[in-house]
């Protein structure tokens, strides 16, 4: 099975800073219970930054290795370490209105629906295997376009200069030179 998972480096990232929000949180307790410093900052200090660190660490474990996995006849969606969705592809594309909504050529999101509330899985640039991913679903009929597709329009982005700041592109500057 292929797999389109989020990157190693992004979850290095992610357990350096809950790291450095649990650091925080330890010298923000122990300045509240030691130092001589007006408590109210530091406790707020050691509530943020340990219910930061805490949230990231159990979202991690909760999470587990999400992502999606896919081979030619089947897709598996990992919304979490318990929680995983699989389909043929065929019975993808009959509930693709369902579950399936482009937000940019870039970027888009399948949505489950369960008893009491909804879950969303995200396809994004970053996760490692995504051109793989994005090759499969147009294999398979999905409207899935890369990453830079987006149409720039420089004649709007001339109209909105203009507008904003009354003046044409290259047409002076702030020191009064035409």
């Amino acid at each position: 099975m292929k797999k389109c998972i989020p990157r190693t480096s992004d979850r290095i990232i992610t357990v350096l800073a809950a790291v450095v929000c649990a650091v925080a949180a330890f010298f923000a307790c122990r300045e509240l219970l030691c130092g001589g410093q007006p408590p109210t900052v530091f406790f707020a200090m050691t509530l943020l930054f340990g219910g930061v660190a805490i949230h990231t660490i159990w979202r991690m474990i909760y999470m587990g290795n999400w992502g999606f996995f896919y081979d030619d006849e089947k897709i598996i969606f990992a919304l979490s370490r318990k929680d995983y969705r699989d389909f043929r592809w065929d019975e993808l594309q009959n509930a693709k209105t369902n579950i399936f909504y482009p937000s940019s050529p870039a970027a888009w999101y399948f949505y489950f629906q369960d008893e009491k509330k909804t879950k969303k899985i995200a396809v994004t640039p970053r996760l490692a295997g995504y051109n793989e991913f994005v090759d499969m679903l147009r294999k398979k009929g999905f409207p899935a376009q890369s990453p830079g597709t987006l149409n720039f329009d420089k004649n709007t982005a001339k109209d909105i200069f203009h507008e904003v700041f009354g003046e044409d592109f290259g047409k002076g500057s702030k020191n009064g030179s035409k």
